[in-house]
C-alpha cells in the first residue's frame, strides 16, 4: 500500500500541473490579491453608540444591529464624542423605563406621550452623521420622540478603535481554500475519472483490494491538505508575520481536513458521472466560501440564505480558526455542524462504497 500511496501522489498531485496550481499555488496567489486590495480596510465596522441612562429594552434593540456596532455606557458623552471614543450618543431621561412602558401602553390612544430623548453626534464625521440618522429612525419607530439632535465639534485625533490585521484575519480562510481545493476537487475527480476511464477495473484485476485503494486515496488527500496548509502558513508567516499557531488552531485545521475529505466521498457516492461531479464541486466550493464568511460577514443575511450559513461546515471552521488567532468569534459549538457532515458523509458513502469504488 505504501507503493500505491507514492504512486498516487506522484501521478495525481505532483505531475499534474493543474493540480499543482489549484492545490498549492492558487491559495497563495489569492492571498496576495486579497491583501493587496483589502489590506488597509477593516473587515468589520467598528462603530460605538454611547448610552446615558439605563434601559435593558433599548440596549437590546440596538444590540440587534449588524456586528461591528457596539453599545457602551458613557458618563460624559460630549467629551467621548469629541475625542472619538464614541460615534453617537443617546441621552435618556430619568425614569426612562417607566416612561417607555407608559408610552407603549398609551401609544394608540389620545393620551399618547412619546418619551423624549437626545441624540448627540458629530456632524464633521460622516460615520457619526449616518449613524445618528439610523439611531433616530429606530427611536422614532419605538414611539420615542427625538427632542433634538445635538451637534458636537470634534478634535481630529486618531480614533480609539481596535482595527484588525487583515492579512492575519483572512489567513484561516485562505488555508481552508487550499484544503477545499483538495477535498472538493482533486480527491473526488481522481475517483470519478479512474472509474470512467476503466483504470479502476484494471487495478482491481490485480491483487489490490478495493479498501486498500480507498485508504490510499484518503491518505494521499490528507497529505496533500497538509502540504498546502504548511505552504500557506509559511507564506503567511514570512510575508505578513502571522503569529505562531496554537494547539487549538492545529486541532481545528486537522478537523477541517477530515471534514472536507468526508465531503469528497459523499459527492462521489451521490454523483456517478464526472460531468455531474464537476458541476456539484463548483457549487459546493462557492457556497462554502461565500456563505461561510471567508471574506465578509454573513451572520446577518436574511432567510433562506441564512440556512446556507448555519448549515455550512466552513462557517464554523473558519470562525473557530479565527478565534484561535485571537479574534472575536461569532458562533458557538464550532465542531458540531462539521461533525454532522462527517458522520452523514461517511455513513452514506459506507452504504454505497462498493458501487462507488468497484466498476459496474
Amino acid at each position: 500500500m505504501k507503493s500505491l500511496i507514492i504512486s498516487i501522489l506522484r501521478n495525481n498531485y505532483f505531475r499534474n500541473k493543474g493540480v499543482l496550481f489549484w492545490n498549492f499555488a492558487f491559495p497563495m496567489l489569492l492571498y496576495l490579491i486579497l491583501v493587496s486590495i483589502f489590506g488597509d480596510i477593516s473587515s468589520h465596522m467598528n462603530l460605538r453608540i454611547g448610552v446615558v441612562g439605563e434601559s435593558k429594552t433599548l440596549k437590546g434593540v440596538f444590540e440587534k444591529l449588524p456586528s461591528g456596532i457596539e453599545i457602551v455606557d458613557t458618563k460624559d458623552p460630549e467629551k467621548d464624542l469629541k475625542y472619538g471614543k464614541i460615534d453617537v450618543c443617546i441621552v435618556m431621561p430619568e425614569n426612562f423605563g417607566s416612561l417607555f412602558t407608559r408610552a407603549l401602553l398609551l401609544s394608540r390612544t389620545k393620551l399618547s406621550m412619546p418619551v423624549k430623548v437626545i441624540v448627540v453626534y458629530a456632524p464633521e464625521r460622516q460615520e457619526s452623521s449616518i449613524l445618528a440618522n439610523v439611531v433616530a429612525n429606530i427611536l422614532e419607530s419605538l414611539d420615542l420622540q427625538i427632542r433634538k439632535k445635538k451637534e458636537i465639534e470634534v478634535e481630529y485625533r486618531s480614533k480609539e478603535r481596535k482595527d484588525i490585521n487583515y492579512p492575519h484575519y483572512v489567513f484561516p480562510a485562505i488555508l481552508l481554500v487550499g484544503v477545499m481545493s483538495v477535498g472538493l476537487f482533486t480527491v473526488p475527480y481522481q475517483l470519478a475519472l479512474y472509474r470512467e476511464q476503466g483504470i479502476l477495473k484494471r487495478l482491481f484485476a490485480s491483487p489490490l483490494k478495493g479498501h486498500h485503494y480507498l485508504i490510499s486515496t484518503a491518505v494521499c488527500g490528507l497529505l496533500a491538505m497538509s502540504i498546502t496548509s504548511l505552504a500557506v502558513t509559511l507564506f503567511a508567516k514570512i510575508l505578513f508575520g502571522v503569529p505562531g499557531l496554537s494547539l487549538s488552531f492545529l486541532t481545528g485545521t486537522a478537523f477541517s481536513f477530515f471534514t472536507f475529505l468526508s465531503i469528497s466521498f459523499l459527492m462521489v457516492s451521490l454523483f456517478k458521472s464526472f460531468s455531474a461531479l464537476n458541476a456539484v464541486s463548483q457549487i459546493f466550493n462557492q457556497v462554502f466560501m461565500f456563505m461561510g464568511g471567508f471574506y465578509f460577514d454573513v451572520s446577518n443575511v436574511p432567510w433562506p440564505l441564512k440556512a446556507l450559513v448555519v448549515g455550512n461546515p466552513a462557517t464554523y471552521l473558519v470562525d473557530y480558526l479565527r478565534g484561535s488567532l485571537g479574534y472575536e468569534t461569532i458562533y458557538t459549538h464550532h465542531f458540531a455542524v462539521p461533525f454532522i457532515w462527517i458522520v452523514v458523509s461517511l455513513t452514506l458513502f459506507s452504504l454505497s462504497w462498493r458501487q462507488v469504488i468497484m466498476v459496474e
